[in-house]
């Protein structure tokens, strides 16, 4: 396998797994190995639990152990295993927290941002499916480094790294977002065509649940956007759903801190968030609904290829545009 070495060390700076424990047959696919080699994440092979459902404790603290002896918390890395007494054992563990007198305690009173071990299972033909784990996968042909380390990174409430321009960083929202958030907010003429935001803790209940039920259930929504050179937030732009006559369509939204307007970053972000939606998302189709006074708006659409729609859409002085995107 070939690696466009930049693309490559802006894969590998983000990872914040740092070993995999693999527990799914001696053979692992190639692609894996090849990406393993470069990315500098370690490999734990066992099997010491297979065929032995009630060795599952046993399993994982062995796995722990040699862990240690590498200096790799539990919480940097990812469990790969076709054991289903194991994927259980090692999911629930995420469930549970030491309280101090070496004592476990259930979900309800676990702490939020603790971390774990996070669990693949793999699934092969005659296995029963209702193992616990992170992620089920059938085969390992499309999966990389990448792909696991993002399993990751939801187990541990991380946010994701969604992509990359040559001036900006685009990932998913955090709590310690939202006071640049509101920054940008504030700025005159933000929310001119835009809602603005709630009141702070209505805001954080809300980013809360978004992050719970849009990223994790979805694998989408709307990122924030990040200056690569100084780190600044400089808006968020992304993909949400908007139900129209009872038909959800997946419509591109962004707002850009008045700081960086006019500089090109609406264009060069939303390019790259439509080509991650057709490559990445397999998304068919995408909308605007953009206010018919927002010119620059409406210049940005036509200029990444939306087209406007039959004047029948415009509600409450919002222009329809869609744009088609070539899959496959």
């Amino acid at each position: 396998m070939e690696y466009n070495v930049t693309a490559w060390e802006t894969v590998c700076a983000q990872l914040t797994i740092r070993a995999i424990v693999w527990d799914a047959g001696r053979v692992k696919p190639e692609r894996l190995e090849k990406e393993l080699k470069h990315s500098g994440v370690q490999i734990l092979e066992t099997d010491v639990c297979k065929g032995r459902e009630e060795a599952a404790e046993s399993a994982y603290e062995k796995m722990i152990q040699k862990l240690r002896e590498r200096n790799i918390p539990k919480e940097q890395a990812l469990l790969v295993t076709e054991n289903d007494s194991l994927a259980d054992y090692v999911y629930s563990m995420q469930h549970k927290r030491d309280d101090g007198n070496g004592e476990q305690e259930g979900a309800a009173e676990a702490v939020e941002d603790r971390g774990a071990m996070a669990v693949v299972y793999y699934e092969k033909e005659g296995s029963r499916r209702d193992v616990l784990s992170d992620m089920t996968v059938l085969g390992f042909e499309e999966i990389g480094i990448q792909f696991l380390d993002r399993v990751h990174k939801r187990a541990n409430r991380l946010p994701w790294n969604i992509l990359y321009t040559e001036r900006t960083l685009v990932r998913e929202i955090t709590m310690s977002d939202l006071d640049e958030l509101y920054e940008i907010y504030e700025e005159k003429g933000i929310t001119d065509f835009t809602d603005p935001l709630f009141e702070r803790k209505k805001e954080e209940t809300y980013t809360r649940d978004y992050i719970s039920c849009m990223y994790y259930y979805y694998g989408y929504g709307m990122w924030i956007i990040r200056d690569r050179k100084s780190g600044r937030l400089i808006g968020r732009a992304g993909i949400n759903h908007r139900d129209e006559g009872g038909q959800v369509l997946m419509e591109l939204g962004y707002i850009i801190s008045t700081k960086y307007q006019n500089k090109g970053y609406a264009a060069e972000v939303c390019q790259a968030i439509i080509e991650y939606a057709g490559q990445e998302l397999e998304i068919e189709q995408l909308h605007c609904f953009i206010h018919r006074m927002n010119q620059p708006s409406i210049h940005v659409a036509e200029k990444l290829g939306f087209v406007l729609q039959d004047s029948s859409y415009e509600q409450n002085g919002m222009l329809h545009f869609r744009l088609d995107l070539n899959i496959g």
